[in-house]
C-alpha cells in the first residue's frame, strides 16, 4: 500500500498555511534552539510513548482547536482517502491529524543553526507503530487490522528546492524486527537494513556472479539506498507504516524555507479507517 491523492489546490493549501500560523501560539516546539521543529496538536509518537495520560490532556485540549480551524480540511482528507482506500473518518477519542513545521515562525526567518542542521536527516529511521500505544481504543471494535496500518502526509508548505521522503520499500521486516527497529541506533539499523539485503539482493548470491558476465562490483551501502518520494504540495502521500521510512535532508535550504505538513495514520477497524496521530 503505497501512493498519492491529489488532495487540496493552492488556494487551499494556503489558506491552511495561514491557519498553522494563526495558532502559533499552540506550537509545541519539538526541538532545542537553534533548531525549529514544532507540531499543532497532540502525537502519539511524541507524547504517548512517554505517557498516554499526558498524550490524551494535551488531545483533550487541541482536538478542539483543531476541529474549529481545520473541520473544512478534514471533511476532504476523509472524502480523499475513503474515495482511494476505503471509509474513513477521524476518531475522536485519539488526537486527530496534526501538524509537523520544520522553520521558522510566522513573521521570522530560521537560525543559521537551524539551516545547517536541515541539510542533514530530520528524523531517525523508522517504522510507524504509534498504534501499539492504543490497546485500549482498538479494543472497542470487534474486527482490527494491525497488520497492515495506514500512514500519511499532506504538505501544504514546502522550501523552495522541495522535500520529501526516503522509502526502503523492499525491506520486510517482520513483527519482531519491528518492535526491534525503531530502538537500534543509526550503526545498529545499517547493519540490520544490510542484513535483509542479503536475502532479497541476488547480487548477494554467489550464483548470481558466476557466469562471468557482470563486471561491477556490488556495492552493500550504495545499494541499500532507499526509494526517493518528493512531495508536491496538495498532494497527500500514504503508505503502509510498516515501511521503513525517513524525512530526506533539506537541498540548500534557506532561512525563510518551511516544512508544514499534515501528518497522520490510521488503522482499519471495523470495516472503516479510523484516522488519528
Amino acid at each position: 500500500m503505497i501512493g498519492f491523492i491529489d488532495v487540496l489546490s493552492e488556494e487551499q493549501s494556503t489558506k491552511a498555511v495561514k491557519l498553522v500560523d494563526n495558532l502559533e501560539k499552540v506550537w509545541i516546539r519539538r526541538a532545542p534552539d537553534p533548531m525549529d521543529f514544532f507540531t499543532v496538536g497532540a502525537c502519539t509518537y511524541l507524547e504517548g510513548c512517554e505517557s498516554i495520560s499526558k498524550y490524551h490532556k494535551h488531545r483533550a485540549i487541541l482536538n478542539p482547536v483543531l476541529k474549529k480551524n481545520f473541520d473544512w480540511l478534514y471533511d476532504i482528507v476523509c472524502e480523499k482517502i475513503s474515495a482511494e482506500l476505503g471509509p474513513a473518518e477521524l476518531l475522536d477519542s485519539l488526537a486527530f491529524p496534526g501538524f509537523h513545521v520544520f522553520g521558522h515562525k510566522p513573521g521570522q526567518v530560521s537560525h543559521p543553526g537551524c539551516v545547517e542542521r536541515m541539510q542533514k536527516p530530520l528524523a531517525s529511521l523508522h517504522v510507524d507503530i504509534q498504534y501499539r500505544e492504543h490497546p485500549c481504543i482498538w479494543n472497542t471494535f470487534d474486527e482490527v487490522d494491525l497488520e497492515e496500518p495506514l500512514s500519511f502526509t499532506l504538505p501544504i508548505e514546502l522550501p523552495e528546492n522541495g522535500g520529501g521522503l526516503w522509502v526502503w520499500d523492499w525491506l520486510s521486516l517482520d513483527d519482531d524486527w519491528i518492535r526491534k527497529f525503531n530502538f537500534q541506533d543509526d550503526s545498529q539499523k545499517d547493519s540490520t537494513i544490510k542484513k535483509f539485503m542479503d536475502d532479497v539482493d541476488p547480487r548477494e548470491n554467489k550464483e548470481f556472479w558466476d557466469n562471468g558476465s557482470l563486471p561491477f562490483d556490488y556495492n552493500a551501502i550504495y545499494d541499500t539506498k532507499p526509494m526517493v518520494i518528493p512531495y508536491t504540495v496538495g498532494k497527500l502521500f500514504y503508505h503502509t507504516g510498516h515501511i521503513l521510512h525517513q524525512i530526506i535532508p533539506g537541498y540548500k535550504p534557506s532561512n525563510v524555507d518551511r516544512r508544514i505538513t499534515l501528518q497522520g495514520h490510521g488503522i482499519k477497524c471495523d470495516g472503516i479507517w479510523r484516522l488519528y496521530f
